[in-house]
């Protein structure tokens, strides 16, 4: 009997270590650093995995990451006088969320373009212009100043603490927008929309689905005029003497300096200040 343990015990271990996951080796991407001065933007290109945007801090252009899989991916980047090109792609199948990243330093006020198809999107402290179109992935923007114009079919997209134009379109994704300044615009047909902040002088938000739902907090400070419509979705407006219908809530708070401005086809809207 004893001898059959032992074999069948090392049997069991060697099932264990072979069920058990490994441990990711990731390979760092080539190093390259550009001259800002030499080109006008930059063009990001990245099937999937994690893109993140960071502002430099100096006037150069810096590209690193890594990669999971090295021997199975196309690397690629170049500069001419108008433009630098980032391409990263992982040549395999349904890879893990995380197979790439790709990280880049970029100085103030470059045109910085992103095109993906899942990979997600990080962008932070930046003060410059973005594009950025996604298939699915998810975009998430924190703390930039500039012209944004941001589109994702099927992933969430997020902005916070940022100011300027923003543009937000997506299809079926949530799209989160917290404390925003500037001229914001919302648009989506299946997907939710969740405004948090303050709307004050200057502050002009348009926010649309045609079948999803609207949800908007707003800081007691705000000051602005809003107009809510809906085609057949419920109209909750929960503001101190306001009156509303079921399908509209039209009224000021404060000076009114602000504009909001809300529209659904059959998407329920609620708009509420905060506790």
């Amino acid at each position: 009997m004893n001898r059959l343990i032992v074999p069948i015990l090392m049997l069991l271990v060697c099932f264990i270590s072979a069920c058990l996951p490994t441990s990711k080796q990731y390979t760092e991407l080539e190093t390259y650093i550009f001259d800002s001065a030499d080109s006008q933007s930059i063009l990001i290109e990245v099937g999937h995995g994690e893109v993140v945007i960071l502002e430099s801090e100096d006037d150069r252009v810096k590209v690193g990451g890594q990669v999971l899989f090295a021997d199975e991916m196309d690397y690629q980047v170049s500069s001419t006088e108008k433009q630098i090109s980032i391409k990263a792609h992982v040549n395999r199948n349904n890879p893990p969320d995380i197979s790439l990243r790709v990280e880049v330093h970029v100085p103030k006020e470059l045109l910085v373009k992103v095109e993906s198809d899942s990979a997600s999107v990080f962008v932070q402290n930046y003060q410059g212009n973005l594009e950025i179109a996604s298939t699915s992935g998810n975009i998430t923007i924190e703390e930039v100043i500039g012209e944004m114009t941001l589109r994702s079919n099927r992933g969430n997209i997020s902005v916070r603490k940022s100011s300027g134009m923003i543009s937000i379109v997506g299809n079926y994704g949530t799209l989160n927008v917290y404390n925003v300044h500037g001229e914001t615009a919302v648009s989506t047909i299946m997907g939710n929309v969740v405004f948090d902040g303050l709307i004050q002088e200057d502050d002009v938000v348009r926010l649309e689905t045609d079948h999803g739902t609207v949800s908007v907090t707003l800081k007691r400070d705000s000051a602005l005029s809003f107009q809510v419509r809906s085609t057949s979705g419920d109209v909750t407006c929960m503001l101190p003497d306001i009156s509303s219908s079921t399908r509209s809530c039209d009224g000021k708070i404060g000076a009114g300096d602000g504009a909001l401005k809300i529209r659904t086809v059959s998407g329920a809207v609620t708009l509420q200040l905060t506790p």
